[in-house]
């Protein structure tokens, strides 16, 4: 989910909240959380953060991930999406930011950071922030904290430097961005050093482009920045000044700020494994890459989250494991917590690990923030086609699906949305009114592929429904484009094949049901359409859905080349912003932007003016727009969700106070937790 802190570079922070909290019990029967969330409400001006007595931290704890860490931790500077671990790990040792999230699922200003904080509105209706630091914060080297470190990422992200060495920062927002950015000018007008620990940022209501940008309905998000170390990002010499015109990076020696002289170093600093200096709860001490196991150590420079709190746990160890062997790791003790278990049988065979005392733990379970899907590339060979994408939603029984994979623990959600969210509870009534359900129907499915075209044999003859052959339409040159290896020439026609070219998982237990189920079904044959499964690692399933060599494989991902993905995605935030995700501009998606690939106008309308133009606690607009978009979003299928799941977390009894939610990861709720041993 891209957000406009992703627009204006000012950070890439993933906002951890919850919803909800779900109290830790013995097992019981799996049932969905029924809390409302609060509402959001106007920040205040911050007060002192409390504060407690916490014991020395103490003894450790192995977590358990599905997910191969990367080892990028540039904040998803210079990627489309982080990796999930990677982005735990920045969690864990990198969380000193202006604004963050509660426990209610709103953003707020970071108490322990901030001292105090203004909003202004000019006459133009430009919003400023501007946030006063508290003094005394170190990195964890002990280095302090200023008002500069706040400035120095965005100064890079934004610059022609940044530019040159791929940085995904967009400036149209920025007073002055579009120039700092081309390298015209050497300072940025929107950033401002104001003291010693004083810094502002301000936010156009309209962009240089002509873009809308304020109102935003998650105003306080635009004041997003995270300290970083000048010297461990850039090198020495480096500091940020103002003159009065705007912030920049200004070296003692007179070095300019290019990607020749700040590049290596930002390399280094981005996938350094040891020695990193941040300013968050663990340090990471180790990360061994063909072991995929990280270690974390506690910061003692911490100044602690939101709430003050600060761990107390001294080590982390961060493994990655492997779905067919986790049982066995829980139960020799391999791995002590695992997070969030979507596979029915694994939570099952979990909780009965716990009930033979096989495993010494206990768990915790509350809704998905997300869903498992498949994503479809809606620019490329038949998957460009609706019918088509309406097609295999109808070919597919998801009900089943979902009652074979979460065994009572989940079931199927008609929309980009999950259960927590109260968008979802309020529009209950409406969505069984509006959105279709896509119940398993063969018949529906070749009648959409006929309406798609789809109705040749690969000789251009005329197909016969039943006869199991795969269908073909006529298309023209630029529809094959890309797909021309799979096309067939009948005469003067050229034919494009019912095939769809699947990019799945290794090791992935959806992947093999979708198989089954989907892939390899009889209905999905004599309906004439064949997927054709790829079976390949996960990250080299991201370059390839990326469109670009995110994880560092090596080789060309550019070109189009699968049009299905299966995945899961989650809601990072309670802050339900979709913008630009499906945006028909060009030159938006030239930036990374729209992964689906699909030009809707009425999804781009929607996902962008249900946050822009919407006033912040004006939530009846918003809803209205976020049910415009959800019902769009269900006919146009540029996902097709499968199921949404009852998560569980089994944790051991090593530790007590531990708690997730929809919208709060171990990454969070471990600084809770407290060792007993």
């Amino acid at each position: 989910m891209k957000n406009f802190k992703r627009v204006l570079s000012v950070v890439l922070v993933v906002l951890m909240i919850t919803v909800l909290f779900v109290s830790c019990t013995k097992k019981e029967e799996p049932a969905s959380s029924t809390v409302e969330p609060s509402k959001s409400a106007e920040p205040s001006k911050s007060e002192e953060p409390s504060s407690s007595v916490v014991e020395e931290p103490k003894g450790q704890v192995i977590i358990g991930t599905d997910t191969e860490a990367n080892g990028d931790w540039a904040y998803g500077a210079f990627a489309a999406s982080i990796n999930a671990t990677d982005n735990d790990v920045i969690t864990l040792t990198d969380d000193c930011v202006t604004v963050t999230s509660n426990q209610a699922g709103e953003s707020v200003i970071n108490d322990s950071v901030v001292e105090s904080y203004e909003r202004t509105e000019d006459a133009d209706n430009n919003v400023t922030f501007t946030f006063k630091i508290r003094q005394g914060l170190v990195f964890n080297n002990g280095d302090p904290i200023k008002a500069e470190n706040f400035l120095a990422w965005p100064l890079f992200t934004l610059s022609k430097a940044g530019a040159d060495m791929g940085t995904t920062a967009i400036a149209d927002a920025t007073p002055g961005g579009p120039d700092y950015r081309a390298g015209k000018v050497n300072y940025l007008a929107g950033y401002r050093l104001l003291g010693e620990y004083e810094f502002s940022i301000t936010t156009l209501a309209v962009g240089y482009s002509g873009t809308e940008y304020l109102p935003y309905y998650y105003d306080i998000t635009n004041g997003i920045a995270r300290a970083v170390n000048l010297d461990y990002w850039f090198g020495k010499g480096w500091s940020v000044k103002d003159d009065g015109q705007g912030a920049y990076l200004v070296n003692a020696d007179g070095k300019e700020l290019t990607k020749e002289n700040v590049g290596d170093q930002v390399a280094a600093a981005q996938y350094a494994t040891s020695d990193r200096v941040t300013a968050g709860p663990y340090n990471l001490v180790s990360f061994d890459k063909s072991a995929n196991e990280i270690t974390l150590e506690v910061n003692p420079n911490y100044c602690g989250n939101f709430e003050g709190q600060k761990p107390q746990i001294k080590k982390l160890v961060i493994v990655k494991t492997e779905e067919a062997t986790i049982m066995d790791n829980l139960a020799t003790g391999g791995v002590e917590l695992y997070s969030g278990i979507a596979d029915g049988s694994k939570v099952n065979a979990a909780l009965d690990l716990i009930d033979s005392g096989k495993f010494d733990g206990n768990y915790c379970q509350y809704d998905r923030a997300g869903y498992g899907q498949l994503i479809f590339a809606c620019d490329l060979g038949p998957t460009q086609y609706v019918e088509f994408r309406q097609a295999i939603a109808y070919l597919l029984n998801r009900n089943d699906f979902a009652k074979t994979f979460c065994e009572g623990w989940g079931g199927v959600v008609h929309g980009p949305y999950c259960p927590a969210f109260t968008m979802y509870k309020d529009s209950r009534d409406l969505f069984a009114e509006k959105l279709n359900t896509y119940e398993f129907n063969p018949e529906k499915a070749v009648e959409l592929l006929k309406q798609a075209g789809f109705t040749l044999n690969a000789d251009g003859s005329e197909y016969v429904d039943g006869s199991g052959e795969v269908r073909y339409k006529e298309v023209t040159a630029e529809e094959a484009l890309h797909y021309e290896d799979f096309c067939k020439k009948a005469g003067d026609k050229l034919l494009m094949p019912a095939m769809v070219n699947w990019s799945s998982s290794e090791g992935n237990t959806v992947s093999d049901l979708l198989a089954t189920m989907l892939a390899n079904g009889a209905d999905t044959k004599n309906a004439g359409i064949e997927i054709k499964q790829n079976v390949m690692s996960f990250p080299e399933l991201l370059n390839y859905y990326y469109r670009q060599d995110v994880y560092g494989l090596g080789g060309d991902y550019s070109v189009p080349t699968y049009n299905m993905f299966n995945m899961g995605t989650g809601f990072n935030s309670g802050n339900y912003d979709q913008s630009y995700e499906y945006t028909t501009d060009p030159d938006w998606q030239a930036e990374g932007y729209n992964t689906a690939h699909i030009n809707d106008k009425e999804l781009d309308e929607y996902s962008m003016k249900m946050v822009y133009g919407v006033e912040p606690g004006d939530y009846a607009t918003y809803l209205d727009l976020w049910q415009k978009f959800i019902i769009r979003f269900n006919e146009m299928l540029p996902q097709l969700p499968l199921y949404a799941n009852v998560y569980v977390t089994v944790y051991p009894n090593t530790i007590e106070n531990y708690q997730e939610g929809p919208f709060w990861g171990y990454s969070n709720a471990i600084l809770y937790a407290k060792y007993v041993g």
